[in-house]
């Protein structure tokens, strides 16, 4: 008789809100809390039925590939063919352990920047929030930060109990932590520049000594777009549709957008609470004028800049 290959997983649900599974390989012991279903998956090729053995006995009505099982055993499974079968699998024996409980911790990593869209070549801070939702003290935590090629690591400062590294071929920085104690959290602030245009994601990572209960929250990622901003000192407003208005790159990234426009005796000119990049210079002499610009990013910031831009009809250089 042909024998099928045969490997036996375990999955162990461990019913939280979000539900987590565990690995162990055939042949291994299991410890978990007792009350949590564990389910046990059994791989083979060509299977077209399975036994299931709980401590020697075959279990009644258990013939799938998985089945889900409460007791602490040894359990094994044989796969049926067509006109074949496995050997009997290596034992996983589970075991329920009165203090696993103690030896969970639940924890989470929040990446958080202070800007979702900056300019080229500007700094912004990022923000790294680990907390410990479980009653548990975790230790010896370990953040990975991955920092993508649009943008370049500037600077960060380790609090005691921490460290910090920074490997910059790699482009990853590495944040340790000793301790962090039950329903604690602790931030660490990382300064970055955008040096690319484009939209760059930032990925963060934690991992404790202890057995986490719940890993979905153990990575977060956030999008930071990186824009051109550039206020030009000359347009050419002839009418053949090429730099016809005075045209601020990126202005549309910003609210509230107030323009102030004076001539060389200090007369306001033209103004725009609202500007939208068509002031033409219309009724104007050729010349240079001073301009003032008013507005505010998306976390309310108010930025001024002021300058001088040239209104050139006939010559254009």
């Amino acid at each position: 008789m042909h024998r099928l290959s045969l490997t036996l997983s375990i999955l162990v649900l461990l019913l939280l809100a979000a539900p987590r599974s565990l690995m162990a390989q055939q042949g291994q012991t299991l410890r978990i809390i007792k009350g949590k279903k564990v389910t046990l998956r059994a791989d083979a090729t060509h299977a077209v039925s399975f036994i299931w053995f709980k401590n020697g006995e075959p279990i009644n009505g258990s013939h799938d590939q998985r089945i889900i099982v409460t007791d602490a055993a040894t359990y094994t499974v044989i796969a049926l063919g067509d006109g074949c079968s496995s050997d009997v699998s290596d034992p996983v024996e589970i075991i329920f352990d009165p203090d696993a409980e103690e030896k969970l911790v639940d924890i989470e990593i929040r990446n958080l920047p202070d800007k979702t869209t900056i300019w080229k070549d500007e700094s912004f801070n990022q923000q790294l929030l680990v907390l410990n939702n479980s009653n548990n003290t975790a230790n010896d935590l370990i953040v990975e930060f991955e920092i993508p090629n649009q943008l370049a690591y500037v600077d960060a400062i380790s609090e005691s109990g921490t460290t910090i590294s920074f490997d910059n071929q790699s482009g990853r920085l590495v944040w340790k932590i000793d301790e962090l104690k039950a329903h604690a959290a602790l931030s660490q602030w990382i300064q970055l520049k955008g040096v690319q245009t484009g939209e760059a994601v930032t990925i963060a990572k934690v991992t404790s000594k202890k057995q986490d209960s719940n890993l979905d929250n153990n990575q977060s990622q956030a999008s930071i777009k990186i824009v051109n901003f550039f206020i030009p000192n000359v347009f050419t407003p002839n009418g053949d549709g090429d730099n016809d208005t005075f045209f601020i790159l990126g202005l549309e990234l910003f609210k509230n957008a107030e323009l102030r426009v004076f001539n060389r005796l200090g007369n306001e000119v033209y103004r725009a609470d609202n500007y939208r990049n068509d002031w033409n210079g219309q009724g104007l002499n050729d010349g240079t004028y001073f301009y003032y610009l008013k507005f505010e990013d998306e976390t309310g910031q108010t930025h001024v800049n002021k300058g001088y831009v040239t209104i050139l009809r006939n010559h254009y250089y």
